[in-house]
């Protein structure tokens, strides 16, 4: 189910070699079961999932970037073969970043799962439990969008639900799991948010999951699988109780290495422990901005001063740091009222419903607000352009495209390239595991 030769190593460098800037505790590197006795030593583990997090696979960079070059905001032009191939939107069962990307993934999932098992035998805060249910959760949704096929609820094409710890670390005891459907997947993820929320009353911080936090994620969560009043209603809390607020200005959010006003959950960084946005984005000429998204700001709008000439590439400005030290910015409160607009719109059949949340970034922006709209399908177009100009380079773009059933009109995409292949080596390993419709097994 997961390819077991290189898994086994990472998941163990997890607890052996993490370097982490969230707790700087040697119990990070506990390497077995028999370690994790007490809470000092599962606050050690549960700061080991969020250090491997940082990989640059995952949040580190890739995992954020590429649905940007997925889609119609970013072009490569470095030399590495795997993003050229994911740039043409042609991806073969072997491309290195999918290959990584599962793994990497898996690699959080089973941690947490080693970490939720042993804490029913032990005396810890309720709050590590949730982080880790929360943290489990995020990886199963972001695994779906990129390899399930996450728009249709009906279909078979989930995830291999891994949900017990492999023991003792010895990877040839992995299950030969088939893939579970889409709602099942959901299911899962919706069942661990549930279970944490409550678990994480009364916590706020920015770099590792809150109660605010996990009410964001799930509020995404549930606009993805189109439970909208459940979207909205988790949106609505978190706008109107989390005691977070819009920064005034654009450049506020993203020229500083420190949490802003908006942030709800950041993967972060340090000098120490580097991400790569500003190598991938700045120094070299590897993920540079789309024609497309350089031409497409409505006259007016700020947000089009995020995008930057820097010897004549056109660039990204959101991770402006030349230390590497940018956090990765997964949930702000842009993102919230961005979903409660589009809940309140499908959830009362009323395209005009959700306006008013476009119109408070729009003011952000510069931009006159809308009055109103005469179709769905113009609140379709309103919705997603606030979506690209707000969130381009931070990972939604082609999810957002895919979902909303727009990316065969703007990419021009095949029906079944809306997700990526299962990698190649994944089905050598397990007969169970079958691959997507369109996509070839060898």
């Amino acid at each position: 189910m997961i390819m077991k030769k290189t898994f086994t190593f990472l998941l163990f460098s997890v607890f052996i070699f993490s370097c982490d800037v969230l707790e700087p505790d040697p119990q990070t590197s506990l390497p077995t079961a028999t370690a994790l006795v007490d809470a000092g030593s599962a606050q050690g583990v549960l700061s080991g999932i969020y250090s491997s997090m940082q990989d640059q696979d995952y949040y580190g960079s890739y995992y954020v970037l590429t649905p940007d070059l997925l889609a119609d905001n970013s072009v490569y032009e470095g030399f590495y073969d795997s993003q050229q191939e994911l740039d043409k939107k042609v991806v073969p069962i072997n491309n290195l970043w999918i290959t990584n990307c599962w793994v990497d993934i898996y690699e959080v999932i089973n941690s947490a799962n080693f970490l939720i098992s042993k804490l029913a035998e032990i005396e810890a805060s309720d709050r590590i439990l949730g982080e880790a249910l929360t943290l489990r959760a995020l990886a199963y949704f972001d695994l779906l969008r990129i390899f399930g096929e996450h728009y249709n609820l009906d279909s078979a094409y989930g995830l291999p639900l891994l949900l017990e710890p492999i023991p003792n670390n010895d990877f040839n005891e992995i299950p030969d799991l088939s893939r579970s459907s889409v709602s099942e997947t959901y299911g899962q993820i919706i069942k661990d948010l549930d279970q944490a929320i409550p678990l994480l009353s009364g916590t706020s911080t920015t770099g590792t999951f809150s109660e605010w936090g996990a009410l964001s994620l799930r509020a995404r969560v549930n606009l993805y699988r189109k439970n909208y009043q459940g979207a909205f209603d988790d949106a609505n809390k978190v706008i109107t109780e989390g005691g977070f607020s819009l920064e005034s200005s654009l450049e506020s959010i993203y020229n500083t290495t420190d949490k802003t006003s908006e942030s709800i959950f950041e993967v972060e960084y340090n000098d120490q422990d580097q991400s790569s946005f500003n190598t991938n984005l700045i120094r070299r000429d590897e993920f540079n901005a789309d024609a497309s998204l350089v031409e497409f700001f409505q006259d007016g709008d700020n947000r089009s001063g995020l995008l930057t000439v820097r010897s004549g590439k056109n660039k990204s400005a959101k991770y402006p740091s030349g230390g590497n030290d940018n956090n990765a910015k997964v949930l702000r409160l842009a993102e919230i009222y961005l979903i409660r607009s589009e809940a309140a719109v499908f959830k009362d059949n009323n395209h005009n419903a959700g306006i008013s949340d476009l119109n408070i970034l729009r003011e952000r922006a510069g931009l006159p607000a809308i009055e109103s709209l005469q179709s769905h399908d113009a609140y379709i177009d309103a919705l997603l352009y606030e979506r690209r100009a707000e969130l381009n380079f931070e990972g939604h773009r082609f999810f957002d495209l895919v979902r909303l059933d727009k990316s065969g009109e703007i990419l021009e995409l095949e029906d079944f390239r809306k997700i990526l292949p299962i990698p190649k080596e994944e089905l050598q390993v397990s007969e169970a595991l079958t691959q997507n419709p369109g996509y070839p097994t060898e």
